[in-house]
């Protein structure tokens, strides 16, 4: 659907990459009209990030496209840190199918990732605009007026910019980043086999070896990355020539026996942004945080951003939820991201040790201790307690199947409101849910019991997070504090222009 020029569309979402694009894809599916723009032409014909976990999986199962990026994945079957002479330090094992019904952890190549999403939302009703950026973004009454590279100018209600570490968006609103002290670079090679080689693991490999730290990533056939740690002073260009990457690689293995495909130096950091919202004006994914990629997170992190925003705005534009519904995003947000970046700090501190008397010191430590594997993370950490969450509420919810059905392909883009028993037909709140929740109950559908956890009634928010669980009154006084329309809304801080 193309936004006239004279319409005020619901949602600018500028840059659209995964994190754009995802939510630009839930936006519409919310239906909300969406105009998504980006300077380039195409996507980024290399690959970057190469991980994602369970929830982004379900993420993209709403847009329609999660079986067939799951086809071209590969399962991880997890990570050891290693020695410089290579005896295990830590081994984390990828724990299989996730309670949300899809593979705990994956690895991919992004531009067929990325390729996949992008037809998902270019077939819903998206105005998608490639090949033009935003110029100027400024913020009048009750909008938002972007002018774009070729002078036209879009009015929406909201804006978000998904347009990366040096975003525009960001720096219009103005705010700082808060800097969590880690900055490394590091050269990324992005190899291409010819044939399988034994030398190379079947897991990701975290290699502390103080005279280079490295790491190896295991993708998809026919490809394979290795990262090296720059040393301090080294020439980020003179790391990057082909004899110098032969003889990196040459401690591993044959470099006869590939191509490089890519060769990058990224400086990785530890970075948040101060304030995520500024009027109508939000920042997700690399705009509003930035970590090192030990965990694999930050693609991720900021899909999650998407899925948690789009449903917040479609609550306010479409059923009059109020505006203060809309600070809940970085109140949610931001705990979440901080924890997986001091997470992935800590690693890339334990990794990026150089001094070989520290070095020594750390592997003794870990060598002391029980090295026997355990089970890796599954995907983050829940939702912190607050005006969007409630009692027992916060993890991600479950997923079954149900009479052949995902969950969530029955819910759609709602709530859902699962019960023990049916919600009964002279419940004074059952039309209120009616306009907000798909629901289900245990009595009907037994594969819910588990979902439901004992207690009589459960809800799940459209970002798959459990807002509370408890007696059913109780979960509908929260929801309405939380979701019906007020008669005041919040005030608009708006830039200056």
């Amino acid at each position: 659907m193309t936004v006239p020029a004279d319409a005020v569309a619901d949602l600018l979402v500028v840059g659209f990459g995964p994190v754009g694009a995802t939510l630009a894809g839930l936006a519409a599916h919310q239906g909300l009209s969406v105009v998504a723009v980006d300077r380039e032409t195409d996507l980024f014909p290399l690959p970057r990030a190469a991980h994602c976990d369970h929830e982004i999986l379900r993420i993209l199962q709403e847009l329609g496209c999660a079986d067939e990026v799951v086809e071209a994945m590969q399962v991880n079957q997890g990570m050891d840190f290693l020695s410089a002479s290579r005896e295990p330090l830590l081994r984390f094992r990828s724990s299989g199918l996730a309670p949300t019904g899809w593979p705990a952890s994956v690895l991919f190549h992004q531009p067929g990732f990325e390729s996949a999403l992008r037809r998902a939302v270019l077939a819903t009703a998206a105005d998608v605009r490639l090949g033009v950026g935003v110029a100027t973004l400024d913020q009048r009454g009750d909008g938002v007026i972007a002018t774009l590279d070729d002078g036209e100018q879009i009015q929406a209600r909201y804006a978000v910019g998904c347009d990366g570490a040096r975003s525009l968006v960001r720096e219009r609103i103005g705010t700082s980043m808060h800097d969590l002290e880690f900055e490394e670079p590091w050269l990324v090679l992005d190899l291409l086999l010819s044939a399988p080689i034994a030398e190379l693991p079947d897991r990701a490999l975290q290699v502390c070896d103080p005279a280079r730290p490295h790491t190896l990533v295991p993708m998809p056939w026919p490809r394979f990355r290795f990262e090296f740690m720059l040393l301090p002073g080294e020439d980020p260009e003179a790391i990057r020539h082909p004899e110098r990457v032969r003889e990196l690689l040459a401690a591993w293995i044959d470099p006869d026996l590939v191509d490089v495909e890519r060769s990058a130096v990224y400086t990785f950091h530890g970075l948040i942004a101060r304030e995520w919202r500024a009027g109508r004006v939000f920042l997700a994914g690399d705009a509003a945080h930035q970590m090192p990629p030990f965990l694999g997170q930050g693609m991720c992190s900021g899909m999650r951003d998407a899925a948690n925003l789009a449903w917040k705005i479609a609550a306010v534009l479409q059923r009059g939820a109020p505006d203060g519904l809309l600070d809940t995003y970085q109140l949610e947000r931001e705990p979440h991201v901080r924890a997986i970046v001091e997470a992935a700090v800590t690693f890339g501190r334990i990794i990026c040790t150089t001094d070989p008397v520290e070095a020594a010191e750390r592997d003794a430590q870990m060598l002391a201790a029980p090295r026997e594997e355990t089970d890796a993370p599954q995907g983050s950490p829940g939702l912190a307690e607050g005006p969007g969450i409630g009692p027992a509420g916060g993890a991600l919810g479950e997923q079954p199947w149900i009479d052949g059905i995902r969950l969530d392909d029955l819910v759609g883009s709602r709530f859902a409101l699962i019960t023990s028993a049916p919600v009964p037909g002279d419940d004074p709140d059952r039309a209120w849910w009616s306009t907000w929740a798909t629901a289900l109950d245990a009595q009907t559908h037994p594969e819910l019991l588990g979902l439901l956890g004992g207690q009589e009634a459960v809800v799940v928010r459209p970002d798959r997070y459990v807002l509370a669980a408890g007696p059913l009154h109780d979960l509908t006084s929260r929801a309405i504090k939380l979701l019906a329309p007020t008669r005041t809304s919040a005030t608009l801080h708006p830039v200056e222009p």
